[in-house]
């Protein structure tokens, strides 16, 4: 096997290169990994073969996979045994990879025109756009549900089978794939081609210029430069924010294509001033703007964003407060990726805070630790709860995601300056860097404890700058080598350590987490408390929860039970909310090997406010349990009451996700 990829495309690391130890990242990609398994392979494949006018020895699954969507879960599924392979390197996941490939192969073969994927009767689709037949909306296209969304995601498994997998076939079958796609295309005005992007189509934008990056192909980069969507592109390029009431899922996707062709600018010629190319600058403002209103004025404080699928005004949070269907866990998913072109466009510290905000809350907890199942919908209507997936049976896109999406944690935790190393996120791993001769274990339990040490070994003498990230959320106490203090010198947020590095060498940081209340970005009044990167909640019982696993049912991700009145919510008496934090256990943990604080509020009963103490603690360890993440927080506790007592009166909102 050859890699497609070089071993390190910027200044993260590949797969392969990041082991995880045990903890909580481990704990969630073994899930997945199970998860991954589990899965009936020609069930998957069956959509595809019946596509190539094929027979299938199996039944397609149901749900989703049966419903329009047919094949989506099939291409996530080529993703993630291909990137569960590079992380573990179990064989049965490369076994599995190539049986998933053999049939998509015949399936390719078969229809004869490079087009394979699982879209109800797809093959006709190309002919149908070709010829200016394009009918779409934005969740249909010539009357099959997102079927170019549906597609990105099979030409987007066979790349991954490409680079992390290291199957030179399948970059073959990438590429007529996209010889295909041109095909259609190259007769449309791009007026046709504007409107066929009307519908969701994934990262369908992003996978061309990475294939054409890997190729060499300047046609493929090309045709993701033309799928680009101006309808989104330009607005932000020229610095508004159109996001508002827009569908989350389908703008991110797009976004990483943005990201990549500015990139890709600077990556052809560094030493050339990437303002000098017009395109290149036009898609690097509309990153730019993209995520300064996503991260920046949009995302909550477990790292997710949205409500029932879409950008709620960024001026007003209150539907993400009082909806059943909060943050959306593809949309995470899919800003970590954002995350990672960006780190490996240059550092941010940002960009880092970000990431480990994500990890650490959302996506780490958006599979069930115990028994497995993943997570859609993560509300954050105080005291609601969430819905896991059901093993063969619920087939959602935040499934297909969950699938693969638990490698992000080894992408993430350590970057590189050329031949310096940075330690971005403080967990349990082990990185060998081949090209360096360097093996680095870390092993903390941050933030349940107070350091972290980091085990060095050089197979040679290496005079190289090791960088260790002191986090906002946290004060450096100390700082040794082989267990002698040093002086820490801190330049931009790092602890720098220049030496030669021989033998092995275990390096030790203290942090102090800090306890601080966090409000929402609308200035609501809204608090959520976090403890170094972990965000807090509280438990509030498990009475009525209906679907907590998911049935048969269409809309059986969203958590129906009952809506507990938002005026029992706990009132914290502080302004601003950020004072908050003086009304937790005196700023420190009553139970500091659970992270267990106690929180002072006013409850409404029988019509009076009333004195009572909840207990946080970690919310990703929150799981088959109703929750609260956010309170309200009034220097006038009956102001604030008064104000839930009006959300309850207008909260009359059926469920109404699209999916």
């Amino acid at each position: 096997m050859s890699a497609a990829r070089p071993a390190s495309a910027g200044r993260t690391f590949p797969l392969g290169a990041v082991r995880l130890g045990p903890g909580p990242f481990a704990t969630a990609q073994q899930r997945a990994l199970e998860a991954v398994l589990d899965l009936d392979l020609d069930r998957l494949l069956a959509p595809f073969l019946v596509a190539a006018g094929l027979d299938s020895r199996a039944e397609p699954y149901g749900d989703w996979e049966s419903g329009g969507l047919d094949g989506h879960i099939g291409g996530h599924a080529l993703s993630a045994h291909a990137k569960l392979w590079a992380v573990t390197g179990l064989d049965v996941l490369h076994d599995r990879m190539e049986h998933l490939l053999d049939v998509l192969e015949r399936c390719q073969d078969a229809v004869g025109t490079g087009y394979v994927g699982g879209v109800p009767d797809g093959p006709a689709l190309g002919e149908e756009l070709a010829g200016g037949h394009i009918d779409a909306d934005l969740f249909g296209l010539n009357g099959r549900w997102v079927p170019v969304y549906n597609l990105h995601k099979t030409l987007a498994g066979l790349i991954d089978a490409a680079t992390h997998g290291r199957s030179e076939r399948a970059l073959t079958m990438a590429t007529r794939w996209a010889d295909w796609w041109l095909s259609v295309t190259k007769s449309l005005t791009d007026e046709q081609v504007e409107q066929i992007l009307t519908a969701e189509f994934g990262g369908l934008n992003e996978a061309l210029v990475e294939l054409g990056t890997l190729t060499g192909r300047e046609d493929l980069v090309a045709e993701g430069r033309r799928l680009a969507h101006r309808k989104l592109l330009d607005p932000l390029a020229d610095g508004d924010d159109p996001l508002d009431g827009l569908h989350a899922n389908t703008q991110i996707p797009k976004v990483l294509g943005y990201q990549r062709l500015a990139d890709l600018a600077r990556h052809s010629n560094p030493h050339s001033d990437p303002d000098g190319d017009p395109a290149a600058q036009r898609f690097a403002a509309a990153a730019d703007a993209f995520w300064s209103s996503v991260v920046e004025r949009r995302t909550l404080a477990i790292g997710g964003n949205s409500v029932r699928e879409h950008f709620h005004p960024s001026s007003d949070f209150t539907e993400v407060l009082t909806d059943r269907e909060g943050p959306e866990t593809c949309n995470t998913h899919n800003m970590l990726e954002l995350a990672r072109l960006r780190l490996d466009r240059g550092h941010g510290g940002a960009t880092v805070e970000f990431a480990e905000r994500a990890l650490f809350n959302h996506v780490v907890s958006s599979v069930h630790p115990g028994r497995g199942g993943f997570v859609y919908f993560t509300p954050m209507r105080p005291a609601h709860y969430r819905v896991y997936s059901r093993p063969h049976l619920s087939m959602w896109c935040c499934v297909g995601s969950g699938l693969e999406g638990h490698t992000r944690y080894n992408e993430l935790i350590y970057t590189h300056d050329g031949p310096d190393l940075r330690v971005e996120l403080y967990t349990p791993s082990v990185l060998d860097w081949s090209e360096e001769g360097l093996r680095v274990e870390l092993s903390t339990e941050l933030p349940f404890s107070d350091q972290a040490r980091i085990v060095v070994t050089a197979e040679t003498p290496r005079a190289r700058t090791l960088r260790l990230r002191v986090p906002s959320w946290a004060e450096l106490v100390g700082l040794s080598l082989d267990g002698e203090p040093v002086d820490a010198v801190v330049v931009d947020g790092y602890a720098v350590i220049a030496r030669t590095w021989s033998g092995t060498t275990a390096v030790t940081i203290r942090l102090a987490p800090r306890l601080v209340a966090e409000p929402l970005p609308d200035g609501s009044g809204w608090v959520a408390f976090r403890y170094g990167p972990v965000v807090l909640a509280s438990r509030d019982g498990d009475a009525d929860l209906d679907g907590l696993v998911a049935g048969p049912d269409r809309m059986a991700h969203v958590a129906h039970g009952r809506k507990v009145p938002m005026r029992h919510s706990g009132i914290v008496a502080a302004h601003p909310p950020e004072a908050a934090v003086s009304a937790v256990s005196a700023g420190s943990a009553v139970d500091e090997g659970t992270l267990t604080f106690e929180l002072a509020v006013l409850r409404e009963r029988s019509g009076e406010l009333v004195p009572a103490v909840v207990r946080l603690e970690p919310f990703a360890g929150i799981h088959d349990e109703r929750y609260s993440i956010y309170f309200a927080a009034d220097a006038d506790p009956h102001r604030a009451l008064a104000a839930l007592r009006t959300l309850d009166a207008a909260d009359t909102r059926p469920p109404s996700s699209t999916g």
